[in-house]
């Protein structure tokens, strides 16, 4: 809406135009004379200064690591929100002072922020200041020439994963300095200069690289004894150790082990039983699949018992070896003592009752698989013939079945037909032949 004026006469129109002219004349002077006026420091409450990290914490770059601590803390105590007259102020000091010191108090990034600072190009904080607060004395470090040097800046050394290297020998290449690396910490166990976790982190990497089996698995070991995070364990991958080594029983004791520091229904815990169980089926199908029967019969054994010193009942899959591996030594009563034990255990997964069938057939058992498949077929047991419980099509797996029923009955057969027949009663010497 546009509002209309009532008209004026042309007198008064030029007195309002005139008044108008003068007003607004004033404000403009009045503003400019306030922009040429200087502005008072103490009275803006928002103001702040740029410091180096050192500065906000009041320390001196050649202060110790203990040094920095106790000067941070300090600050902190000092500009803690109760002990300050504004609580936001407070507040975005603390904040500042926390950036500072997380990057002070880790040497490799304190090494690196002195190189910055020596060049000129540091990182600098906004640090709020007090209404009234004058800002220090900023020290003036040159770009060049640094008059007093940090400790922690060491030109004629580089870092090379951790390890301090001459530059001549950062010069020459990654060979070079591995090999510097290797001579004067790894060999010579330099474990004052380094902590043992890191050292222990790379010699890993480095036994593994050279192929020196033992001394990777030893490190591997040593590295999550000492460090008892979840992360640890999983990164340095000690089941392809183990697996490298052929040690599958000594991993599966030595991961059962760590496993205790953690709660029994924690995810740490299912992650390290299915560890386990990756490790015992690795010593299953290289130790009781394969090799001479003696040998065979002798690891499914220990299979087994480790299993029970471990409190980790048998799989089917250790049960069906071992059953083999002493049917093909010649131990028949063995054999049948663990089938007997097999069915005795109360199926408790759906997908077990065609497990329970193979493990039957295998042992040359036809007569007891034919009727527990007979049971699965007329539906005694439900749960085995649904497809979502068994994860597949309960009609394939009842002729796969059948079919290896089928095979093994005709083996059986084979083998009777094949064995020697006894040889008939010869008439006694001195008889007369008719």
């Amino acid at each position: 809406m546009i509002r209309r004026w009532p008209a004026l006469g042309a007198a008064e129109r030029g007195v309002s135009t005139m008044r108008g002219s003068i007003t607004a004349w004033g404000i403009a002077g009045r503003t400019a004379r306030l922009d040429r006026m200087p502005i008072d420091p103490a009275s803006d409450a928002e103001r702040t200064e740029r410091r180096d990290f050192y500065a906000v914490l009041g320390a001196e770059p050649s202060a110790t690591a203990g040094e920095l601590r106790a000067a941070f803390r300090e600050s902190v105590l000092r500009h803690h929100p109760d002990r300050a007259a504004t609580s936001d102020l407070a507040t975005r000091r603390t904040a500042v002072l926390n950036r500072a010191w997380a990057v002070l108090r880790d040497p490799l990034r304190r090494l690196h922020y002195d190189r910055a600072l020596e060049r000129g190009t540091a990182e600098t904080l906004e640090w709020p200041l007090e209404a009234g607060e004058r800002p220090i004395a900023q020290p003036v470090r040159p770009r060049s020439q640094p008059v007093a040097p940090s400790r922690w800046h060491q030109p004629q050394w580089r870092n090379v994963a951790g390890f301090r290297v001459p530059v001549a020998v950062w010069m020459e290449g990654p060979a070079a300095q591995d090999r510097w690396i290797v001579e004067h910490h790894i060999a010579g166990q330099d474990w004052r200069a380094h902590s043992e976790r890191y050292w222990l982190r790379y010699a890993a990497q480095h036994y593994r690289d050279r192929n020196r089996i033992d001394d990777w698995v030893g490190a591997v070991e040593r590295l999550v004894e000492l460090d008892a995070s979840f992360d640890t364990l999983v990164r340095v991958n000690i089941r392809e150790a183990y697996l490298a080594t052929g040690m599958y029983l000594r991993g599966a004791s030595f991961l059962q082990r760590i496993g205790e520091r953690w709660p029994a229904r924690s995810v740490q815990r299912a992650w390290i039983r299915r560890e386990v169980r990756t490790l015992l089926g690795e010593f299953r199908d290289a130790q009781v699949r394969r090799g001479r029967a003696a040998d065979r019969a002798e690891n499914a054994e220990l299979l087994l018992n480790f299993l029970e010193a471990l409190e980790v009942e048998p799989s089917i899959a250790d049960v069906r070896a071992a059953i083999a591996a002493h049917r093909r030594a010649g131990h028949a009563e063995r054999a049948a003592e663990l089938v007997e034990r097999a069915v005795a255990v109360p199926v408790s997964e759906p997908g077990r009752w065609f497990s329970l069938l193979q493990l039957l057939t295998e042992a040359g058992e036809t007569e007891r698989a034919s009727a527990l498949l007979a049971e699965i077929a007329r539906g005694e047991h439900p749960e085995a013939l649904n497809p979502r419980l068994i994860r597949g099509d309960p009609v394939r797996r009842l002729s796969a079945a059948r079919r290896r029923l089928t095979l093994a009955r005709r083996r059986e057969q084979e083998s009777v037909r094949r064995r020697p027949r006894q040889p008939a009663l010869t008439p006694a010497a001195g008889g007369v032949a008719s």
